[in-house]
């Protein structure tokens, strides 16, 4: 080990580029992580903020909430606690004058329901073609008391009450009753248990016997991976992620087998004074991880910085569980790489190694 980290000191450039190249791989892992991680938030956020476990879609909607039709009546059909319609919307939110415009999600439920959001300023809904709003949707410019309308209808509705930030396929979103989604969405049942909504969410439910009409039960796991481009997108991502831990076990393993051919007579007179095959391999094995805690230290400080700075629009979350064993899977592929050259050092003669 004091072998290992002394001739690091000796020989600072050397070490110091594979040191810098560790760190490039590191922060580009943790930066893909993180946009992994924040996309990941922005189409399921809305979702992890209602706390439930199970959805009821329409059977032939293919587990897509934009697909499913239902009717408020299908609610018979369930039996447990909190069962909350949800009806959906996604379009465009106007102001009258057309001066805001903004992507928005937005979702129908009753007005008692778990699935409404807590009111942070203003009051809850209390009444017709009222509409809460994220608070990330203050922040644009739309405020209390405000009309506005979504989509291509011209029904106006207010707003009336703001919510923490929450994201529905990275648009915000905003919450309303059933009847006034309904409303804008041009549909003409707009009262009574006819109306149409996407689904039914629960916290604990199931069917009350073996007739449910069309309906199809989901766990609320499989419906977040439903979600339209979700999966793809994490696969896609994690798949670079992966690939890069294969990139830096390749790019060490490299630099300590041509190390090792180049030191052979050093190795060789090292073990011709009594030190073993083990202490040579635990010199490399100290010089590998010393590279990969230094290049990881450094990718994670400047991650945490590059996070502090970028555009709030930006889906970039961190989370530090996750990078922990990211962290933890690059140290093993140091290891694993430095430890490709351990056939290597144990075949060295050392009298043909001193020539």
């Amino acid at each position: 080990m004091y072998l290992g980290l002394k001739e690091m000191g000796h020989e600072k450039l050397r070490y110091g580029l594979l040191s810098g190249v560790l760190l490039l791989i590191a922060l580009v892992v943790f930066m893909l992580a993180g946009l992994a991680n924040g996309l990941s938030n922005g189409n399921r956020q809305a979702v992890d903020q209602w706390h439930a476990q199970t959805v009821y879609l329409n059977k032939d909607a293919n587990q897509t909430l934009s697909a499913s039709q239902l009717k408020l009546a299908d609610q018979k059909h369930l039996t447990g606690d909190d069962i909350a319609p949800l009806a959906s919307l996604s379009g465009t939110l106007r102001t009258t004058n057309n001066r805001l415009k903004t992507t928005a999600s937005a979702f129908g439920t009753t007005r008692d329901s778990f699935l409404m959001p807590k009111v942070l300023t203003g009051h809850k809904i209390n009444g017709k073609n009222q509409l809460l709003i994220s608070a990330a949707l203050k922040d644009k410019g739309y405020h209390l008391g405000q009309k506005v309308r979504i989509g291509t209808t011209d029904h106006y509705v207010t707003i009336v009450g703001t919510f923490k930030a929450s994201t529905y396929s990275i648009a915000p979103t905003v919450y309303t009753d059933v009847a006034t989604l309904n409303r804008l969405k041009g549909n003409p049942v707009t009262s009574g248990d006819q109306q149409p909504v996407n689904a039914f969410v629960t916290k604990k439910s199931h069917f009350k016997n073996s007739k449910h009409g069309d309906m199809q039960r989901l766990s609320i796991a499989t419906f977040i991976e439903k979600l339209p481009g979700y999966s793809a997108e994490q696969l896609t991502l994690n798949t670079m992620i992966y690939f890069l831990f294969v990139i830096a076990l390749a790019v060490i393993g490299i630099f300590m087998f041509v190390l090792t051919l180049q030191k052979q007579a050093l190795f060789g007179v090292l073990k011709v004074q009594g030190i073993g095959t083990k202490h040579i391999l635990a010199a490399l094995l100290t010089q590998s991880v010393a590279m990969a805690i230094i290049g990881i230290g450094i990718g994670l400080l400047i991650t945490v910085g590059l996070a502090q700075i970028m555009p709030a629009g930006l889906p970039f979350a961190i989370d530090w569980p996750q990078f922990g064993i990211y962290s933890i899977a690059l140290l093993l592929a140091a290891v694993v790489g430095a430890l490709l050259s351990w056939r290597t050092v144990a075949k060295i003669d050392p009298v043909v190694a001193i020539g």
